[in-house]
């Protein structure tokens, strides 16, 4: 089963927590790698990025994080695992499951197959991650049916103009278990690292010129028109990294 491993991040490390991610982390992609890890990517602070929103036809924009927490999406692995536990186990392992919190939710069922890697972006592009935020409440009218018509259309638009590198949606907020390890014990809490009343139901990576370009095409998923849709720069443009 994949599982999307969502790493949050203070952005805030002493020098000495720094060196041991840097020298543990490349052991534990290894590893992973070894165990079913697909890929896995960094993100650039949440400040290079931005939160989108439609209302009324007008695209609003806005600097920085969905939501403003000591805690932020700070990277992501995806991985394929036999269960649940075995997610669990490889999250636990992760060092910045020592300082931080690594929250895991299985990918929901329907969808695109796993790419086994993800190569890096085209020359003259950058990668972005789109968040997409939803409050989990039905929307009247059934509309519901029509944003998920919408959305696979958005999809199937953005994979044909060459932008959309993968994308997948995600089981619901009683599927998130949030891991932490301190003192050498596993931490296992229900639910997401953050409380919010929004919640992140999907993501696209997405390949494009430049943030205003990702920004457009967010603007233009069903979803900014009843939610929010948070986009992020990668950390860098040299392919794989955890």
């Amino acid at each position: 089963m994949n599982y999307l491993l969502m790493i949050a991040s203070d952005y805030v490390s002493s020098s000495e927590k720094r060196a041991t991610m840097v020298r543990e982390i490349p052991g534990w992609v290894d590893d992973a790698d070894a165990r079913g890890r697909k890929f896995g990517f960094p993100l650039d602070h949440p400040d290079k990025g931005v939160t989108v929103q439609v209302r009324d036809g007008a695209t609003l924009v806005t600097d920085g994080p969905f939501v403003e927490t000591k805690e932020v999406l700070g990277g992501f692995d995806v991985v394929d695992c036999a269960d649940l536990d075995e997610a669990l186990e490889l999250a636990a392992k992760h060092p910045m499951s020592w300082y931080n919190t690594i929250e895991v939710r299985p990918f929901f069922e329907a969808g695109p197959d796993l790419p086994s890697k993800i190569d890096p972006p085209a020359p003259g592009r950058q990668r972005y991650l789109l968040l997409i935020y939803v409050d989990g409440v039905p929307e009247p009218n059934g509309e519901d049916a029509q944003i998920i018509s919408e959305g696979q259309a958005w999809g199937e638009a953005v994979a044909a103009s060459g932008h959309q590198v993968f994308g997948h949606a995600l089981h619901g907020l009683d599927t998130a278990t949030s891991v932490r390890v301190r003192n050498g014990e596993t931490v296992l809490t229900d639910g997401p690292f953050v409380e919010t009343k929004e919640f992140i139901a999907g993501f696209d990576i997405l390949d494009c010129v430049s943030l205003e370009e990702a920004t457009a095409l967010a603007a233009k998923h069903p979803i900014a028109r009843y939610h929010h849709i948070e986009v992020r720069p990668f950390e860098s443009e040299d392919g794989e990294s955890d």
